[in-house]
């Protein structure tokens, strides 16, 4: 271990001393004819002609904003905002491909041209992590190359010739650089990259091929856990990673290169499971957060794209999937997705509400509609937040008593300054549409706790009363009522805390122990 953190170190210096180098500009690679257009893979996935219909009109929309890309390739734009780095991994292109047509052909070229325009004069564009990191260089150039005979064939020689000497020279970066990555989903996206680079190369990389394959095979050993989960235990990560996997095999088929069984084969299965396993009513993946890292671009899969994925995998295994760190609560009606394990990431919540105790958030489908993204708790003692440390105890469990279905979940935590046990009951009524909860909280001394509700943005708050709120989504109504032990409890609903999605924050002081009763259900 220690002599493998050696060989890391060392990459990350060698590659860091080369691209701060003045000369790093000149050692890029830009011939035009290291690539043969007709080997280029087409898109094995579908896009979204209404995503792509509102890009065309000036707003393109990732997870959460709405923004104009003409704006961002022409440099107006604030440096570090998530929706920056999504329009320069150009994951949004199938969504143009989608609509078709030679408006946006000629949209999609116009802006590739103004990007390469904008980085070849710029001085050190590389050291730019919004455009050039590992991740979001080899996600532009996999995008590229998918799309490449929607945007360019049929357009000018000369335009053709710059985009293929740009795929040149942002190959060559992430060729240079991908060593020194050290988050494993930016290294295996980037080796994704390289890989299918190599495969429509003029001649074949034979030898660079098998170095490739072989450092995708120590990912898959290192980087997965014996259910197939990425050991991040993040979902939409793990999804991006399944994609890899998935691209990589099409690739290799198409070729007849060989590729590892027991990483294309075993482990894509297994890894399927999980992704069905985080697969809610409406047929998206989960919105869980896992791991210490927070996420650098989450490009988050559609239905259609997760649909596809899967139908390419068989699965191997029968029964019910498990995956550590999380349970899966479900009926005929409802989905429930609960974390059972601290999760030791950055909160996404703004004062004065964060950060939360990261344990027992749970995500709610009925049928097709996800009317709860996420619901957690935050607990204030004496003027400071409550973390779950490593030295905490919890546990949780999953019981089925006449027509309901029970979580429970308990945790523990003592130190120098108090004592501390949360507990959290989600009860499902397994014949109706009801979901109903207790989040209880028990600690020496005087305390604050919010049970928070993050709603889905399309979710709309129709009538507010004191203890009950009627939301609406997609023409379905549903109650949300809170009975709280205490009477001095407030009710918060707000947008402000997360960017464009309503809030539900149910606020109670107390001393030593306190609860709030919540339920939810379809009227």
């Amino acid at each position: 271990m220690m002599m493998k953190n050696i060989k890391r170190a060392y990459a990350l210096q060698k590659v860091d001393f080369m691209r701060n180098s003045v000369f790093y500009r000149f050692s890029l690679d830009r011939h035009d004819g290291n690539f043969i257009p007709t080997k280029f893979m087409t898109d094995p996935w579908s896009g979204n002609s209404d995503i792509g219909k509102d890009i065309l009109n000036g707003a393109m929309r990732d997870s959460e904003f709405s923004v104009d890309l003409s704006e961002i390739f022409t440099g107006k734009y604030n440096p570090g905002a998530h929706h920056v780095k999504y329009a320069f991994c150009f994951a949004w292109i199938r969504d143009l491909q989608a609509v078709g047509g030679n408006n946006s052909m000629r949209f999609t070229r116009n802006l590739i041209l103004a990007f390469i325009d904008n980085y070849r004069c710029t001085k050190k564009f590389w050291l730019n992590t919004d455009g050039w990191s590992t991740l979001i260089t080899a996600e532009r150039i996999i995008n590229w190359i998918f799309s490449y005979s929607f945007f360019a064939s049929g357009s000018p020689d000369s335009v053709q010739k710059e985009i293929l000497s740009s795929l040149s020279e942002q190959f060559s970066h992430l060729w240079k650089c991908y060593t020194a990555e050290l988050n494993p989903l930016s290294k295996l996206m980037a080796l994704k990259a390289i890989f299918i680079c190599l495969c429509s190369m003029k001649n074949m990389q034979t030898t660079k091929i098998r170095k490739v394959t072989k450092e995708i095979g120590k990912i898959a050993n290192e980087w997965f856990d014996q259910s197939g989960m990425l050991i991040n235990h993040n979902p939409v990560d793990h999804f991006n990673a399944f994609r890899s996997f998935v691209e990589i095999r099409f690739m290799a088929r198409n070729l007849g290169i060989d590729l590892p069984k027991h990483v294309f084969s075993d482990l894509l299965s297994e890894m399927a499971a999980c992704v069905r396993f985080f697969r809610l009513g409406d047929g998206e993946i989960s919105g869980h957060i896992g791991g210490k890292d927070d996420k650098e671009l989450a490009i988050v899969p559609s239905r259609q794209l997760i649909d596809t994925a899967l139908s390419v995998v068989e699965s191997k295994k029968s029964g019910e999937k498990t995956v550590a760190g999380f349970m899966r609560l479900s009926t005929k009606k409802i989905v429930l997705m609960v974390n059972t394990a601290p999760r030791y990431v950055k909160s996404h919540f703004s004062p004065p509400s964060e950060p939360g105790l990261n344990i027992f958030d749970f995500e709610a489908s009925f049928g097709i509609k996800r009317p709860i993204k996420l619901a957690d708790v935050s607990v204030l003692f004496n003027g400071m937040r409550i973390k779950i440390g490593k030295r905490s105890t919890y546990f949780s469990n999953r019981s089925v008593d006449h027509n309901r279905l029970l979580f429970t979940g308990e945790v523990a935590q003592k130190n120098n300054y108090f004592d501390f046990t949360f507990k959290r009951e989600i009860e499902i009524n397994i014949n109706q549409e009801q979901v109903s909860g207790t989040d209880a909280v028990y600690v020496s001394g005087s305390f604050h706790i919010y049970s928070r509700f993050i709603l889905n943005k399309s979710v709309i708050l129709k009538k507010i009363h004191s203890r009950s709120i009627l939301l609406t989504i997609d023409n379905c109504e549903y109650i949300f009522s809170i009975s709280p032990h205490n009477k001095d409890c407030e009710v918060f609903i707000t947008d402000e805390s997360w960017p464009y999605y309503p809030m539900i924050e149910v606020c109670c002081n107390a001393s030593f122990n306190n609860q709030i009763n919540w339920s939810i259900e379809k009227v």
